[in-house]
C-alpha cells in the first residue's frame, strides 16, 4: 500500500502542476543531506504545491486533523508527511523529526505554527525550528511564497541560501538561546521575502483583491493582535 501511493503520488504531482502554476526563484532540486526549510505559511495548499514544483523529496509538517480523510493520510504518507497536533507538545512527531533529519532527509517547517491571514505579513516564530536545528546540527534554507494558492492562478516562490545556527552547537539549550537563534531564522525569512518583493516590484506584478471573505478573516485577526498587545 505504502509503494502504491508513493508511485502514485509521484504521478499525481505531475498531473496538477497545470492546475497551481508557480514561478520559483532560487533552486528547485536540494543536495540530499539534512536541511530544515523554513517558509511563511499562508495556505493549507502550502505545503502540497510546494512538493509538486520542488525536485527534491521533503517532508513536511501538517496538522494531525487531515488524518481523519483515509484519502489525505494515504496521500500525504505518500509523501513521507509529519502529522503534529497542535496546541499541544506532539513526542511521536518530534521523535520522527528527529529521526528524518539523522537519515540525512530533507524536512519544512512552518515556523509561525499555524497559517496566517495577513499575506503581507508573518506571524511570530515558533521557536521549534532552532532546536532542531541546533540539537541536529542541520543547516537551514529559508523560503517564501508570495500568494495563497488558487487554483490556475500563478504564484510566486522564492527559496534562499543555506545558514546555520553552527555559533549554538554543542551548547546547553536555554529559551535564551533558542529566543535568539529563532530571531536569526526570521531575519534570514525576511531577507528571502524582501527579495521576492524587490523582484516582483520591478515585474509590476501586484497582489490580487481580497475576497469578502478573507477580508473579514483579516479584519478578525488584526482586532485579536491589538488586543493581545495591550
Amino acid at each position: 500500500m505504502g509503494k502504491f501511493f508513493t508511485g502514485f503520488v509521484h504521478v499525481v504531482k505531475h498531473i496538477m502542476k497545470p492546475f497551481f502554476p508557480v514561478k520559483w526563484y532560487g533552486p528547485r532540486k536540494f543536495e540530499q543531506k539534512r536541511t530544515i526549510l523554513v517558509g511563511n505559511h499562508i495556505s493549507g495548499w502550502d505545503p502540497v504545491v510546494f512538493s509538486i514544483w520542488c525536485q527534491t523529496p521533503v517532508s513536511f509538517m501538517y496538522k494531525a486533523e487531515f488524518q481523519k480523510s483515509c484519502f489525505l493520510r494515504a496521500v500525504f504518507n505518500g509523501l513521507d508527511f509529519i502529522p503534529v497536533h497542535r496546541g499541544e507538545v506532539d513526542i511521536a512527531a518530534t521523535k520522527r523529526t528527529l529521526k528524518l533529519l539523522r537519515q540525512e532527509k530533507i524536512v519544512a517547517l512552518f515556523p509561525e505554527g499555524t497559517r496566517s491571514p495577513d499575506v503581507d505579513k508573518m506571524l511570530p516564530l515558533k521557536t521549534g525550528a532552532a532546536l532542531f536545528a541546533i540539537r541536529t546540527k542541520t543547516p537551514i534554507r529559508p523560503y517564501y511564497i508570495w500568494e495563497k494558492a488558487k487554483l490556475f492562478r500563478k504564484n510566486y516562490y522564492y527559496v534562499g541560501d543555506e545558514f546555520t545556527l553552527e555559533q549554538y552547537y554543542d551548547q546547553p539549550i536555554t529559551k535564551e538561546m533558542l529566543a535568539e537563534a529563532t530571531e536569526i531564522i526570521a531575519e534570514k525569512m525576511t531577507e528571502v521575502r524582501e527579495k521576492m518583493l524587490a523582484i516582483l516590484q520591478e515585474k509590476g506584478i501586484k497582489r490580487r483583491k481580497r475576497t469578502k471573505k478573507e477580508l473579514k478573516k483579516l479584519e478578525e485577526f488584526r482586532k485579536q493582535q491589538e488586543e493581545s498587545q495591550q
